[in-house]
């Protein structure tokens, strides 16, 4: 459509007459991809350079601490992608990474590799459940000497063991349980098996019930428990799909860490005349240098397992050093550029909204632990 031809026609979307080759009224271009090929070649060879600067310059600006949150509350918004949606992009392309290049191997608590080669060598019902017992408390005593370790990694490997030896014991008894058996007792080799109101727990028979709450959310705490049940007899010792399912689950939980962390800062800078949602713009930027960070730890993961070399073993552990150091320096310089104050100050803000974040994180990785298996 030629200029002249724009000036005689009318918008498709408003009606509006054209004076040019955009309507003034909604701004629609007056070419009609559809109509012609070379058109809609343009358009969007068109967005994908308009939307691809964007993010080049918002991720360059990412890298210096500080900047583009300060640019961005300054009133520069035009060429930065919004916080909000690059925070959404930058966590579902991390996680989808992760879910591509992290593969871990299935829990070997003894020297004998994963559950499924230690439980094969039992012949009895008998020593399948000694040896649970003694990789439980071999576990147990792990997880007192790891004070520093997250409660989930040693969720997950109760789980895995608990399944393959309710797997083995299911093979040595013709697929029937043992009524005395560690799968009928609390916390045996499922996801859930208490008692309720003195009989097991059934979803359907037994199921729980909450006083004060509604029968829908009853009924979907009761299916979420069935569903980890067969997710854990499904997975067995497979730690690798443990993991697959947590990295599913944890893009939504830090979602809705947003909201909560913005607040924490809300209160730390009180004194401040920053609004709620200017501390929500600082948090998700801090986010999302993160995830570019977490993002960089999934791709030397992959190229680790690519290679597989112990010169790039050598290499990938400096870097993932490097990189996880920066985290805590990057924030603590991001703190002081966006709000500015006493450096001492500052420096005991960091140190009490960082305390509350790890506890947020934790909460947040154990609930990502639970949802993902009994999605």
């Amino acid at each position: 459509m030629s200029s002249t031809d724009s000036a005689h026609a009318a918008c498709e979307n408003c009606n509006t007459a054209l004076q040019g080759h955009y309507c003034h009224r909604c701004g629609q271009s007056a070419h009609n991809p559809l109509k012609h090929v070379g058109h809609a070649i343009e358009e969007v060879f068109e967005s994908f350079w308009h939307l691809d600067g964007r993010i080049f310059r918002t991720l360059r600006d990412l890298w210096i601490p500080g900047r583009i949150a300060l640019n961005y509350l300054n009133g520069r918004r035009v060429g930065y992608v919004q916080p909000l949606r690059l925070f959404v992009i930058l966590t579902l392309f991390t996680f989808f990474i992760g879910k591509l290049f992290v593969h871990v191997d299935d829990f070997g608590i003894s020297s004998g590799g994963g559950h499924d080669a230690l439980f094969a060598r039992a012949t009895t019902v008998e020593q399948v459940d000694a040896l649970r017992t003694e990789q439980i408390t071999l576990l147990e005593r792990q997880q007192a000497d790891a004070a520093t370790a997250g409660p989930a990694a040693f969720a997950m490997a109760r789980a895995a063991l608990n399944a393959a030896a309710a797997q083995r014991r299911a093979e040595l008894t013709g697929g029937q349980q043992d009524a005395g058996s560690e799968d009928n007792a609390p916390g045996g080799g499922s996801f859930f098996s208490h008692t309720v109101n003195g009989k097991p727990w059934d979803a359907d028979r037994n199921p729980i019930v909450i006083a004060g709450w509604p029968q829908f959310a009853n009924k979907w705490l009761n299916k979420r428990l069935q569903n980890g049940n067969a997710n854990i007899q499904r997975m067995g010792g497979k730690t690798d799909l443990y993991m697959q399912a947590i990295l599913t689950a944890l893009p939504g939980a830090l979602f809705f860490l947003m909201p909560v962390f913005a607040l924490v800062l809300r209160v730390a800078y009180i004194p401040r005349a920053v609004g709620y949602l200017e501390h929500l713009v600082v948090a998700l930027y801090s986010h999302c240098w993160l995830m570019m960070v977490l993002l960089a730890t999934f791709l030397i993961a992959g190229l680790g397992t690519a290679f597989a070399s112990p010169a790039f073993s050598a290499v990938s552990s400096w870097l993932y050093a490097l990189l996880w150091l920066a985290v805590p320096i990057y924030l603590l310089w991001m703190q002081q550029c966006v709000y500015g104050g006493n450096k001492v100050l500052t420096l005991v803000r960091y140190l009490i909204i960082g305390g509350i974040y790890l506890c947020l994180v934790s909460f947040v990785v154990m609930y990502a632990t639970l949802a993902g298996i009994s999605a």
